[in-house]
């Protein structure tokens, strides 16, 4: 009876810490993501990419390819003067996860969605879309 009382108690706890883990990764990662635009560190930020990633510019060219979304993305915020990256929105369902946030330029501001599945226990980021 009390190995049972023990592996019960064992049980909660580690529901009870599930969650608070999980939010720890998902926010470190949203932390890592923020960094990588800040520092215009477009290669830390393909390493969250799926290899069919989707990027979709302002001015309505797409890229599909992660090496062509890599090369793609660096021009983009070359060319614009990127300075910072500020989220404005985030959030979690599932196996989804999605950061909201603007990119600024000494000319211009640009909001941008970021769209991450789960993919083996990692967030991959699937989907780009500036505007």
């Amino acid at each position: 009876m009390r190995h049972l009382n023990r592996l019960f108690m064992l049980v909660c706890v580690a529901i009870f810490l599930t969650p608070s883990c999980q939010a720890q990764t998902s926010d470190n990662l949203t932390k890592t993501i923020s960094n990588a635009f800040n520092t215009q560190n477009i290669e830390m930020l393909s390493e969250f990419f799926t290899d069919d990633v989707e990027l979709t510019l302002p001015d309505g060219n797409s890229s599909r390819n992660r090496n062509a979304v890599k090369s793609t993305l660096s021009n983009f915020t070359n060319q614009k003067q990127i300075s910072s990256f500020e989220i404005l929105h985030q959030g979690e369902r599932g196996n989804r996860m999605f950061i909201i946030g603007k990119l600024i330029s000494p000319s211009a501001s640009y909001r941008i969605n970021v769209f991450l599945k789960n993919d083996s226990g990692n967030f991959r980021i699937y989907q780009l879309k500036i505007e």
